[in-house]
């Protein structure tokens, strides 16, 4: 037995995942994070799907919009065990969640199934998502010696920086990489996730540690770094465009960014890698490591028209 859009009390239903959530990033503000879509689910104004066992309530799946990037749905689905998770379900709730998101003709991202077992991901092979894994890494400045490398490129900091060039040339950079999913298609939103980096989003940015490679007046490479705490920081973005690549730029900007940063006594540098990125093996040589912050795993599926 199914109900669509039934009052429920959301904040009870998701009482588990968000504990599960918070034990797991327990930096993060999960529960704040869910307050307002908690808010929205119990007004009936974002559309979701609940699953019924005679009468005992075993599942449920939301979609929603998103806030930042108007190319795509998020969705989200669980079930009160993994016992109670099998084919039959999971396609009822895979086909909702999908033909949602062509009805929308939008991306759809999905978190990995709360309470899911080993049908879970064969399951999410077969109805055609795709799946990044991302990883911190972490770099011991107190270990790290100064480094020197030369370009002969047009090097600056981000001082009067017009960012929208900025936020051009890196999409640019991710464009034909896996990457390209963590990026909205469009323009305007991209645009102003850049202005919101600036803006603290991430941690104040740190003006001294940041750096601008361009090529007669454009944009071709980056590092943008920002303070997490005390004697931490971490490097948001760093991005060469494919066709100023292998010419030491990214070596360059690296080892920049990090003798900047121990001149400014941080003490920890974290970035995040894809685990399918080739730059994670250049991290790797370059001093980092991975640390033990549990991976962000996101699935997504492609809408064709």
């Amino acid at each position: 037995m199914n109900e669509d859009n039934y009052k429920l009390n959301w904040e009870v239903i998701l009482k588990k995942e968000i504990d599960y959530l918070s034990k797991k990033f327990p930096d993060l503000d999960v529960k704040s994070s869910y307050q307002s879509i908690i808010g929205l689910l119990n007004e009936n104004k974002i559309k979701y799907k609940i699953m019924l066992e005679k009468k005992e309530f075993i599942g449920y799946a939301y979609v929603m919009e998103s806030t930042e990037k108007g190319d795509r749905l998020y969705a989200d689905i669980g079930f009160i065990s993994e016992k109670k998770v099998n084919e039959i379900r999971l396609k009822e709730f895979f086909d909702w969640i999908i033909d949602t998101a062509k009805k929308s003709r939008k991306k759809l991202m999905l978190n990995p199934v709360f309470n899911g077992n080993e049908l879970v991901e064969t399951y999410l092979k077969d109805t055609g998502f795709k799946k990044i894994i991302r990883k911190r890494m972490v770099a011991d400045l107190n270990d790290y010696k100064y480094s020197v490398v030369h370009i002969n490129y047009s090097i600056s900091g981000i001082k009067d920086l017009n960012k929208d060039l900025y936020a051009d040339a890196e999409y640019e950079s991710f464009k034909y990489t896996s990457d390209k999913i963590l990026f909205s298609d469009k323009r305007e939103d991209r645009l102003k996730s850049v202005h919101n980096l600036f803006n603290g989003e991430y941690g104040k940015i740190l003006d001294e540690a940041s750096i601008i490679i361009k090529n007669k007046g454009r944009v071709i490479a980056a590092t943008i770094c920002a303070q997490l705490g005390f004697d931490r920081a971490f490097i948001v973005s760093l991005f060469v465009k494919r066709e100023y690549r292998k010419k030491g730029i990214g070596k360059y900007l690296l080892f920049s960014a990090l003798n900047r940063l121990k001149a400014l006594s941080f003490h920890y540098v974290f970035l995040w890698v894809n685990n399918e990125n080739f730059a994670k093996e250049f991290y790797l040589k370059s001093g980092f490591k991975f640390d033990d912050y549990p991976e962000e795993i996101i699935y997504y599926l492609n809408y064709k028209k």
